[in-house]
């Protein structure tokens, strides 16, 4: 018995030994998220949480004010107005997707899908919502 002992010791540092291994960061390791499933946006850009912020900061850059609206809630899309696009312009100039998106935390509400977006600085830029496959955000995150 007591000859397994060092055995099993030398077994124990083995398995144990990459536990306190940090790994390497990933390309995609500064939008880690509270919700791990949160792959970088890939088809229909509306598909994803990340993917409808990537498009709608792109509509914004582009001014497209008509198709910014459609990224919105019914609640918001009547207040995307041409003013307050061409203001967002002016703010997000030197802002980029993963200023806007670090870390998304998904929920429920009312019986409907919802995914809480946090910026790089921890402050909360919007709240999805998923609507007919589209996640579209229920605030006006660029004023």
């Amino acid at each position: 018995m007591k000859r397994w002992i060092p055995q099993l010791a030398l077994c124990a540092c083995f398995v144990f030994a990459g536990c306190g291994k940090k790994e390497e960061p990933s390309e995609t390791s500064p939008n880690q998220t509270e919700n791990k499933s949160n792959p970088a946006p890939t088809g229909p850009p509306m598909a994803t949480p990340k993917g409808s912020i990537a498009h709608q900061l792109k509509l914004l850059q582009e001014g497209k004010v008509e198709e910014l609206r459609a990224c919105f809630t019914k609640r918001q899309s009547g207040n995307i107005t041409e003013a307050k696009v061409k203001e967002g312009q002016a703010g997000m100039k030197n802002v980029t997707l993963d200023d806007l998106f670090a870390k998304v935390k998904e929920g429920e509400f009312m019986g409907r899908k919802t995914a809480k977006i946090r910026m790089k600085n921890g402050r909360t830029l919007t709240t999805l919502v998923l609507t007919d496959g589209k996640w579209l955000s229920d605030t006006i995150w660029f004023r």
